[in-house]
Parts: C-alpha cells; sequence; structure tokens
C-alpha cells in the first residue's frame, strides 16, 4: 500500500465514522458548499468513483457543458439512504478515481478539503492528519491547481502551517493550522478568523473579493 494510499484510507474512514454518527438534523444541515446539504457533500464524494467516463461525457453535454450544474445535479438528486451513501464511501478505497489525468495526490485532496465542508459547519473535531495536510497543501500550491485556488490568492505571501512541517512562498507571513490552510485555499471563508500574521488582511480582503 503506497503512503498516500495509506493516508486516503485514514482520512476516509475518519469521515465515514463521522458521517454514521450524525443524526438526522445534522445529515440535512448546510455545509460549506454554497446551496448543499452535508448528504450532498458525501454523494458529491462518490462522483469520480461512480461516473464512468461515458456517463460523465453524457452527464456535461445534458448539462450545457457546465461541470457544476453536473455536479449539482449529481450530488442534490441522489436519494440513496444514509447507510447506502457511507457504504459505498468505505467502498471507494477499493475502486478507481475516474478523473482523466488526476495525479496519484487527487483522492486524498478530493477526502481531505470536502471533510472540512462536512465537519466545520457541524463544529465536529476536524483535521487531517499533518502528513495528509502536507500532501493536499502542496498539490493546491502546486502547477496544476488551478481552477482549484482562487486566483491570485497565493501570491507575494509566505504560508505557514502551524501543526505541520509545510510553508510556502516569499513576502508576509500567514500563520494558520494546515486544516484552516486547505479550507482557505479551496476558497472557502469559514477559517479566515483562525489565520495571523502580517499577510493575514491581505488573504482576507482577497478571498473576501473573490467570493462576492
Amino acid at each position: 500500500m503506497s503512503d498516500i494510499h495509506s493516508l486516503l484510507d485514514r482520512e476516509t474512514a475518519q469521515l465515514v465514522a463521522a458521517l454514521d454518527a450524525l443524526d438526522d438534523a445534522q445529515w440535512a444541515a448546510p455545509s460549506l458548499c454554497a446551496g448543499w446539504r452535508i448528504r450532498d457533500v458525501a454523494i458529491h464524494l462518490l462522483m469520480p468513483y461512480e461516473l464512468s467516463v461515458p456517463r460523465f461525457l453524457l452527464g456535461m453535454a445534458t448539462a450545457r457543458f457546465d461541470f457544476d450544474r453536473l455536479a449539482d445535479r449529481w450530488a442534490t438528486g441522489d436519494t440513496r439512504p444514509r447507510a447506502a451513501v457511507t457504504a459505498a464511501l468505505s467502498a471507494t478505497l477499493r475502486q478507481p478515481f475516474r478523473v482523466p489525468g488526476a495525479p496519484p495526490e487527487a483522492p486524498l485532496s478530493h477526502v481531505v478539503i470536502h471533510a472540512e465542508d462536512i465537519y466545520r459547519p457541524l463544529g465536529l473535531p476536524h483535521g487531517p492528519s499533518a502528513a495528509a495536510a502536507s500532501v493536499v497543501l502542496d498539490q493546491l500550491t502546486g502547477p496544476r491547481a488551478r481552477g482549484l485556488v482562487p486566483a491570485g490568492l497565493l501570491d507575494g505571501l509566505t504560508f505557514t502551517a502551524t501543526d505541520a512541517d509545510w510553508s510556502i512562498g516569499a513576502g508576509p507571513e500567514v500563520r494558520a493550522t494546515a486544516s484552516a490552510l486547505v479550507t482557505t485555499f479551496a476558497g472557502r471563508t469559514a477559517a479566515l478568523s483562525e489565520i495571523h500574521g502580517d499577510g493575514a488582511p491581505e488573504v482576507q480582503d482577497r478571498l473576501g473579493a473573490a467570493t462576492r
């Protein structure tokens, strides 16, 4: 088992356990993804495993080649019961991640980012392991992260994780937990109050402008 697969196994198991412990109100509560409930995010996590390339292309055509529209239909139109959703999430560890050209760390980033979309609004204990967070942060700040991080968000700043051996950039420093950095880099404003340092106001202004 590769290191990334081991990390993915741990993060997925942690998420499934958290989802299994939710009550009905929590399952239907809003997530950090605008317009999606917790259950919708959980179902979205299944999309790269259950949607084959031919079905994806057909879905894109019917969604007028708008990926966000396709993803929304997938997430909100699924009526499976909770137990079936969490069982399917557990089973993803034995299935291919069907995103053409996706790097090996993509499945881990997919889980870690969206787990924060679930944990944070529910006030659940959260945060990926330092090793998993470092992999995800590397992907989010790497050359293949186009579209994952708001344009210009990271420019001219140094970002340092306070709970992992991870830092990148040059310029005024922004310090936060790896969880807060992942959430912020992914374009969510939920962790902005958790970032500190001379560069923090700039990040808050940039992300606020990008999400208005």
